[in-house]
């Protein structure tokens, strides 16, 4: 393949990022895409206040020196025939995660031309190369989802998060992320586990899917989005892969905090919604689950709260779960 074929491979990909919380976060995650993924498309989706929009439209153009748009249309075919820069999309307030991914597809979508679009976290580093891989992932198993090495960002002796994808329990509904703690340099090793859903820091999709089965489902505020877009797609004939040389750093939860570190407030709010999450997809796929999983949920969820000291997350816990209904 001769460069001019290889730019024009990678400017069939676009990326998507729902921004929430600080602009540094995104703006680190930007400057590596500027760097690993030059050629494609990313559309940042902003669930934040204008003002964040307009900070990281004027860092991609005077810090990134890459072509910029700021809009908060979802049809730009008529004011924007590049294939690759950043268009900083501002939604006019936060309707959650999945919302602010399907605002970004469709994006993606009114400019035709694109294969395959990376939803990415916000809060990740992708390694050189990892466009490419996905790619000649994709190109074998074209209808398929990818999931990526995520790794642990900023860690010596780096340790995978999630090895592509998770498996889920429902009527526990609990996850096991794959080869989770894991050596990265003992990836070679390492069987192909199943999944149940491919983990959502990093989820590359062909286009196709969106036309077969429809976007996410909004009704998901944040948690699960990921995992009802995959048993959507497993049922209508996609597979679920995972690209091994696709390298992701994560530095999970930037947004909202990990459980060690998060605020009060980010803490009650990732509760709430995990809990009312939990509901709304129990009774969507696995409806003859919900009663033993409202008694699990009532009972044992605060119990684990609270032996982590964590207690005020007892009360949103309890409220999102029942909110679901």
């Amino acid at each position: 393949m001769n460069s001019q074929e290889h730019v024009m491979r990678l400017s069939t990909t676009a990326i998507v990022l729902v921004h929430y919380g600080k602009p540094e976060t995104t703006k680190r995650c930007l400057e590596r895409l500027a760097s690993v993924a030059p050629e494609s498309l990313v559309v940042v989706s902003n669930n934040a206040g204008r003002e964040h929009a307009e900070e990281l439209a004027s860092f991609a153009e005077n810090s990134l020196e890459v072509n910029s748009l700021l809009t908060e249309f979802e049809d730009i075919s008529e004011s924007w025939d590049k294939r690759g820069g950043v268009v900083v999309l501002h939604n006019c307030g936060n309707r959650g995660f999945a919302a602010g991914c399907n605002s970004g597809i469709r994006l993606v979508r009114s400019l035709g031309g694109f294969n395959a679009v990376w939803l990415l976290n916000n809060d990740t580093r992708p390694e050189q190369g990892a466009v490419e891989a996905l790619l000649t992932t994709l190109a074998a198993s074209p209808k398929s989802i990818l999931g990526a090495t995520v790794v642990h960002g900023g860690e010596a002796g780096q340790r995978i998060q999630v090895a592509g994808g998770v498996q889920y329990t429902p009527w526990l509904s609990r996850i096991e992320p794959n080869h989770a703690g894991t050596r990265l340099e003992d990836m070679a090793g390492l069987s192909n586990l199943p999944m149940d859903y491919v983990y959502g820091a990093s989820l590359f999709v062909p286009m196709s899917l969106f036309d077969d089965i429809g976007l996410l489902d909004e009704k998901f505020f944040l948690f699960y989005e990921e995992l009802d877009l995959c048993l959507r797609a497993k049922a209508a004939g996609y597979s679920l892969g995972w690209c091994r040389e696709c390298i992701v750093n994560h530095d999970v939860s930037a947004s909202i905090g990990r459980p060690e570190t998060a605020s009060h407030h980010q803490g009650r709010t990732a509760a709430y919604h995990e809990a009312r999450s939990t509901f709304l997809f129990t009774r969507k796929h696995y409806p003859w689950l919900l009663p033993p999983v409202l008694l699990l949920r009532s009972l044992l969820k605060p119990a684990l709260l609270a032996l982590r000291g964590e207690w005020h997350c007892i009360g949103p816990a309890l409220s999102g779960l029942w909110a679901g209904g």
